[in-house]
């Protein structure tokens, strides 16, 4: 292919309005925007189609299916995303960072950055952040639920992990539900016999986020640290956000694509496997709230919580205790195309979406040259063609997995072409960049 790629015909989209123009690609990075010179290029045709930044994900679990992950990930226009590490029993932060770079990232077909996390608390010491940090790592994740799998932090750890945190200007990421409460309606539940999935939602309601997010960020406030909610589920979560900020608070919240389109009666239904996940299903009325919240800016970014489970070997063989059906779903590759879909929707723009889905990710942490179409950062561009209705099938995403909670949803339209870095990875909806392999992305480099 040659080095230098054309985009033209298409209307350029940034969350500050979208225009008409081409893009000159030239040695992985834009070189030029709007009238550009097609001299020597290999030109894709964009015509009646938008040209978005690659999109970038920042909460994915894509470690131990890393090629499949990815490449389902630049299926659906994302090109980089933010992953979080894991770590072997032992291993301090450091070493399970270094030993992700050196054996997973090899095979990844995009770009990936990294969000440490905190598995086992009692185990953390001062100087850990300041070791992972080093390598180019600028988030940590806290857990303050799953006390049953020993990694929740409780609040003294937490606190002395913000501190270190905010010494080194990293952002502080936290799963945000009442761990301990959790687990006395868990065994409640458990004693009473109920097991069936839908006792899932029963055991972690909308009040235990709300607290523990109300928690986090007052943690976050006295320790001076950036606070970032991850998965936020609905109206009672938000309000705490809308409060901090309100103080001044440097916080940001996240919506996941699942909470924006399901809702908690598909906890009780015959497909209720589908939808095992923390935190779970809220009301019709919470869901309608987060998608405004990604409307008007309650929420910031738009990320997909993809997880590499099987439905045959991972869920269906505990499919009959809610306390062992391992959580979380795939998304990856539906994320993008579900939120243009979700465009023209309950107010949500394209320009929005890219904010939320871009622009805002590459600016939360710290990802130079990501999340705009603009000269000098790196060529990763997608071409939506809006007149193109499709749908969304196990077959076109391309994760390798055997379900997807997605399947069958239908598209305004289609990605017809990706560049990563300049590469032309998808052309005509099919995956052609085998080849290529991404970049570690090591925070504000």
């Amino acid at each position: 292919m040659s080095a230098v790629t054309a985009v033209v015909g298409g209307t350029i989209v940034s969350p500050s309005g979208s225009v008409a123009g081409d893009v000159l690609v030239r040695d992985g990075a834009i070189a030029a925007v709007g009238e550009v010179d097609r001299t020597g290029a290999e030109v894709v045709d964009a015509s009646g189609c938008l040209v978005l930044p690659g999109a970038i994900d920042v909460h994915t679990h894509i470690f131990g299916a890393v090629a499949d992950d990815t490449r389902s990930a630049l299926l659906g226009g994302t090109t980089s995303m933010l992953a979080f590490v894991d770590a072997e029993p032992g291993e301090r932060p450091v070493e399970a960072a270094r030993r992700t770079i050196a054996d997973e990232l090899p095979k990844a077909h995009a770009d990936v950055a990294l969000h440490t996390v905190i598995w086992e608390p009692e185990a953390y010491r001062p100087g850990d952040m300041r070791d992972v940090h080093a390598l180019g790592v600028g988030s940590v994740k806290l857990w303050l639920a799953y006390i049953e799998l020993g990694i929740m932090a409780d609040d003294d750890v937490a606190f002395a992990v913000m501190q270190e945190a905010a010494a080194l200007g990293m952002v502080v990421l936290a799963h945000c539900e009442n761990g301990r409460v959790i687990d006395v309606l868990t065994r409640e539940l458990v004693a009473a016999g109920e097991m069936g999935l839908g006792s899932l939602p029963r055991s972690r309601p909308i009040a235990l986020e709300a607290e523990c997010v109300h928690r986090f960020l007052a943690m976050a406030e006295v320790a001076g640290s950036t606070a970032y909610v991850v998965h936020v589920t609905g109206s009672r979560p938000m309000q705490e956000l809308a409060a901090a900020r309100g103080r001044g608070q440097a916080v940001y919240g996240e919506a996941c694509v699942h909470h924006l389109l399901f809702d908690e009666s598909c906890h009780h239904g015959d497909d209720a496997l589908r939808y095992v996940m923390t935190p779970p299903l809220r009301s019709p009325g919470d869901r309608a709230a987060l998608r405004g919240g990604l409307v008007r800016g309650g929420l910031d970014t738009y990320a997909s919580d993809h997880c590499h489970l099987r439905l045959d070997r991972d869920k269906v063989p505990v499919a009959d205790d809610f306390t062992r059906v391992p959580t979380g779903v795939p998304g990856i590759a539906a994320r993008l195309p579900i939120g243009l879909a979700l465009a023209g929707e309950d107010g949500l723009t394209v320009e929005r979406l890219v904010e939320v889905a871009c622009a805002a990710p590459a600016r939360i942490f710290g990802l130079p040259g990501k999340g705009a179409v603009a000269p000098g950062n790196d060529g990763d561009l997608v071409v939506w063609d809006p007149a193109a209705p499709s749908a969304i099938t196990l077959e076109g995403l391309g994760d390798g997995l055997d379900w997807t909670p997605y399947d069958g949803f239908e598209l305004p339209g289609r990605i017809r072409h990706v560049l990563a870095r300049g590469v032309h990875v998808v052309e005509d909806g099919t995956f052609i960049g085998e080849e290529h392999r991404g970049a570690y992305l090591a925070v504000g480099g």
